[in-house]
């Protein structure tokens, strides 16, 4: 009998998936079962592969809750989580702990009590449970715990298809922090000796770069975009298709603004690395919020202002900490923040126009809660100070994972002992290039918008070859 792929189709790279989906059935005579978000989903994937029976509407499914505070039990019974902390990683049930982003728009679902979150909550989990049944080989765009879990639950395989932070190569993950148990291993094995040999030149991920260089903050475009903000929301409005619960109207216009003026005035107070130049600088760039990455990928620490205190603390009088702000967060922060962090001594703030490279290249050590900067640190063989627990690098001997103010100034005193010598910081470098490249495979169709309206076979088989070179046993299945 042949085994069950059940794929989550959301909005973005629906093409790929659908493709995926398609590829499956064709060339290796797996079942399929789409797993769609709502039916604007289901309107698309009727365009391309109408008259499917098998697959699941989330938002169609329907199932008999119980006492809320019962069925939350039983589930953190079964499954061994808190439900608190899984709440914790949503940006609308968990908006209450974006503390460092006190500016972000409300959400409707955020003011919710106790309860109705709860509900919420056992409602999405279990129509999950519903749509998963059955399977055995779980695909999604984006880790999802909720997935993971009940996926390991009936012993599905779990994964998704993501950057790996070299250029527009592309990897299959198979848990929910953007590595994989290859990735993992090929790290922790390799043995790589220093040689002559020139390693090959780090790429920067395409689409990261293009949001940095696209970056405008003058008041022309500021009015362009509260414009198209208004045009759009208003459209979604009128025709009834805002999200429910979600943002208020034009809950994202005042942001348009005040990224403006945040960013004039860290402009106003920033520093330069020229201007820095007679002291050592730990540089320190502060995270996209809310998204994924800090959500979701570090959900034991993420509180950005908490490092850097544990930072400033542990430098000695000769440095300085630079905090460099994320060029999309300047409208989701109030100026108090910025202006809190300004008044510690040995904190300064990086000059938002300059390029984060320019400052890991000055820099004597570097800090990140999770990110692509890690990744940078290690190929510019700079020292890291890693504050997410499940960051890939965290493997590497140029890392230290610290998540308390001690295990900051112990790994601090390390390395300003200078105890890490040209040839650890390069080998760290090449283990990790060799990993990369070894686990990845190169996919810049994803950026250059080939799937956009179309789906690609071909591509998708590409695709699957790669996750079954990676993990035989599935071709067993």
């Amino acid at each position: 009998m042949n085994q069950t792929v059940a794929i989550f189709i959301n909005s973005e790279e629906k093409e790929l998936l659908l493709s995926l989906a398609i590829a499956f059935e064709k060339e290796y005579k797996f079942n399929t079962k789409l797993i769609l978000r709502d039916k604007g989903v289901k309107k698309f994937v009727d365009k391309f592969y109408p008259n499917r029976s098998k697959d699941i509407v989330l938002t169609d499914i329907s199932c008999e809750l119980g006492n809320i505070t019962s069925e939350a039990s039983k589930i953190e019974k079964k499954y061994e989580q808190k439900i608190s902390m899984l709440m914790s990683e949503d940006r609308a049930l968990g908006q209450g702990y974006l503390f460092n982003v006190e500016k972000i728009p409300d959400v409707y679902r955020a003011s919710w009590s106790h309860e109705k979150k709860l509900n919420e909550f056992i409602h999405i989990f279990k129509t999950h449970e519903i749509a998963l049944n059955g399977c055995d080989i779980v695909i999604r765009q984006w880790p999802d715990k909720i997935t993971t879990m009940i996926s390991k639950d009936i012993g599905a395989s779990c994964f998704t298809f993501v950057p790996i932070k070299f250029g527009d190569r592309r990897f299959w993950s198979d848990n929910d922090y953007i590595t994989s148990t290859n990735f993992i291993n090929r790290i922790k094995k390799s043995k790589i000796e220093v040689t002559n040999e020139n390693p090959i030149e780090y790429v920067i991920e395409s689409h990261a770069n293009k949001i940095n260089i696209n970056a405008r903050f003058s008041y022309m475009d500021t009015v362009r975009i509260a414009i198209k903000l208004i045009w759009n929301e208003s459209k979604k409005w009128i025709r009834g298709k805002q999200k429910k619960d979600s943002y208020h109207y034009l809950g994202w216009l005042p942001s348009v603004f005040r990224r403006i003026t945040n960013y004039n005035f860290v402009k106003s107070i920033s520093k330069t690395p020229k201007e820095l130049s007679q002291y050592n600088l730990c540089f320190f760039p502060l995270h996209l919020e809310p998204e994924l990455a800090l959500l979701n990928f570090s959900p034991e620490f993420n509180n950005s202002m908490e490092a850097i205190s544990m930072i400033s603390r542990s430098l000695p009088a000769d440095s300085l900490l630079v905090v460099k702000e994320q060029t999309l967060c300047f409208g989701v922060r109030s100026k108090w923040y910025y202006e809190q962090i300004n008044k510690i001594g040995n904190v300064v703030w990086a000059d938002p126009d300059i390029h984060s490279w320019d400052w890991i290249q000055k820099s004597k050590i570097i800090a990140t809660i999770t990110g692509t900067v890690g990744i940078e640190a290690v190929y510019m063989q700079k020292p890291l100070l890693s504050f997410g627990a499940h960051q890939i690098v965290n493997h590497l001997p140029t890392v230290f994972f610290v998540d308390t103010f001690a295990k900051v100034r112990k790994a601090i005193d390390h390395i300003y002992s200078d105890a890490l010598t040209e040839d650890v910081l390069e080998n760290s470098k090449l283990i990790l290039q060799k990993a990369q490249i070894e686990s990845s495979i190169d996919f810049p169709e994803i950026e250059n918008n080939h799937f956009k309206n179309k789906l690609d076979i071909d591509l998708a088989k590409k695709t699957l070859s790669h996750l079954f070179s990676e993990y035989p046993h599935l071709r067993k299945l």
